[in-house]
C-alpha cells in the first residue's frame, strides 16, 4: 500500500504530538526532549500557509550508502 504525502504528514504530525504529550506525564528532565520535537516539527504543528513544502528522500541500502561514502 503506497501512501499518499499527505497520509504521511499527518502520520508524522501525529506522532509527534503525541511523543510531545507523553512528555508531560514524565519527569521533568524529558522537557529537553519535548522542545526539541517542537522544533524539529514547528511548522507541521501549528502550520501558517495553506501549504509546505515537503521534501523526502527515497530510502537506500546500505550498499548504496556505503558505495557513496566510498565516492566521496
Amino acid at each position: 500500500m503506497k501512501l499518499e504525502t499527505e497520509d504521511i504528514v499527518a502520520h508524522i504530525r501525529g506522532w509527534a504530538i503525541n511523543k510531545i504529550e507523553s512528555y508531560d506525564s514524565e519527569d521533568i528532565l524529558k522537557v529537553h526532549d519535548q522542545m526539541a520535537i517542537v522544533d524539529e516539527f514547528y511548522e507541521w504543528l501549528e502550520p501558517k500557509d495553506v501549504e509546505l513544502e515537503i521534501v523526502s528522500l527515497e530510502e537506500i541500502s546500505e550498499e548504496e550508502y556505503n558505495d557513496y561514502l566510498e565516492r566521496s
